[in-house]
């Protein structure tokens, strides 16, 4: 008797979840390069795999190593205490050097073996390993856009509760539509490709965009978000004929993590890097231009333990309120290059322009030797706000709420 009233429990609250319309599941979205000692990201995730379907499955298809990054994941959660079955999915299109004893490229159709299929029914935790995201798509979508029967079996263990998290490569299968490749300078000065031109082109080249998995259906995310200085090809991936309603870009730093809650709608900011939040669904991009401009964005950049509804559109940023309040009063340099400090974006809004009283607009360029550039004007709207506090002893950190950024089209002479 007790066995079949837990079992109707359980069907009445996977019920309510769908009367609801919202998953009851959490993803971890990592911006790539995590550490093996970030404790609350690997904690967070732990702790979010339901007690019920107590193990994990790590997708390494991304990876041109997938059983060496599969191996050292399972090392780190072992690391942190986690104690279920891990099972590596054999689901990869690249040989592992590592091992002699297996061709990992036979891997390529293991999305659709039964057996593979079979193990997540005691899977509560899903990680995808970083590498190449169209790997990933390629061994998990079918050629006519239809789920794999792993993928299947995926969004279904999401649905009753379970994690999917992911790094890198990982992060940016999350959304759909996904950036595959492109650097932000060719992609706010270039037209978007059609064509993937393999890994490389994720470091230099035109914006390509293709379909993701789409777990989080608010928007599209980005990864390396600090160090490969991705905003522009983030904004870019934002324009029309993207549907309003989605035009939220999510770039996630280094080292750093945003944990969604699916049924409430809440990220949360985890780890010692930021989550660039662009908002334009009420920006202008420019028609029938030969070059790329856009007004009117909105831009947030949260720190640890932050928090964004993307349904309610609400945030909790941590600290002290500094507009009104400012700890500095200078004219901040306008221009570009190593020589202007606050090269970060959390810095730069707030050290150079929401804590600093006599400073309401920053202008940063960016631009190719001798060929087209592009602005960036960052403006202090009416309802920006910055919040200060110590993260780390004296470590100053900063979170931003609604700077008003435009990105105008420059051309740019070097002469020596």
């Amino acid at each position: 008797m007790k066995l079949l009233v837990s079992k109707l429990i359980v069907f009445l609250s996977l019920g309510l979840v769908a009367c609801q319309g919202h998953t009851a599941g959490k993803l971890m979205i990592v911006g790539g390069a995590l550490r093996s000692d970030n404790e609350a990201v690997y904690r967070a995730y732990i702790d979010a795999i339901p007690s019920r379907w107590p193990d994990v499955a790590i997708v390494p298809a991304a990876s041109g190593r997938p059983a060496y990054y599969a191996q050292q994941f399972e090392q780190d959660l072992r690391k942190f205490g986690f104690n279920g079955e891990i099972h590596v999915l054999p689901v990869a299109v690249k040989d592992d050097s590592s091992t002699d004893s297996v061709d990992e490229s036979t891997w390529s159709e293991g999305a659709y073996d039964p057996k593979v299929v079979e193990k997540l029914k005691t899977v509560g935790g899903i990680w995808f390993v970083g590498g190449d995201q169209t790997r990933i798509t390629d061994t998990l979508v079918q050629k006519d856009g239809a789920d794999s029967p792993l993928l299947a079996a995926i969004r279904k263990q999401l649905v009753k509760g379970g994690i999917v998290g992911g790094t890198s490569a990982g992060a940016a299968i999350m959304s759909s539509p996904m950036i595959a490749a492109g650097d932000s300078l060719s992609a706010l000065t270039e037209p978007r490709s059609e064509e993937y031109a393999g890994m490389q082109s994720q470091e230099s080249g035109q914006l390509m965009i293709k379909n993701g998995l789409g777990f989080l259906d608010a928007g599209i995310v980005d990864q390396h978000f600090d160090r490969k200085s991705r905003l522009g090809r983030l904004i870019r991936a934002l324009e029309p004929p993207m549907a309003a309603e989605m035009r939220r870009g999510y770039g996630i730093d280094e080292d750093t993590a945003v944990l969604a809650d699916l049924n409430s709608g809440e990220m949360t900011v985890l780890g010692r890097g930021t989550l660039v939040l662009v908002d334009a669904r009420h920006a202008d991009f420019a028609e029938n231009s030969p070059r790329f401009a856009v007004k009117n964005l909105s831009l947030s950049v949260l720190s640890e333990g932050d928090r964004y509804n993307w349904r309610s559109g609400k945030m909790n940023l941590e600290g002290a309120a500094t507009v009104g309040k400012e700890a500095f009063g200078y004219r901040a340099e306008q221009g570009a290059g190593l020589t202007l400090p606050n090269g970060r974006l959390d810095h730069l809004l707030g050290f150079s322009l929401l804590d600093n009283s006599e400073t309401d607009e920053l202008r940063r360029y960016a631009f190719a030797e001798n060929g087209p550039g592009v602005l960036f004007r960052f403006e202090q709207a009416e309802d920006s706000q910055g919040f200060w506090r110590y993260g780390s002893g004296t470590k100053d950190q900063y979170s931003i709420q609604g700077v008003r950024l435009s990105i105008e089209p420059v051309t740019v002479s070097i002469k020596q």
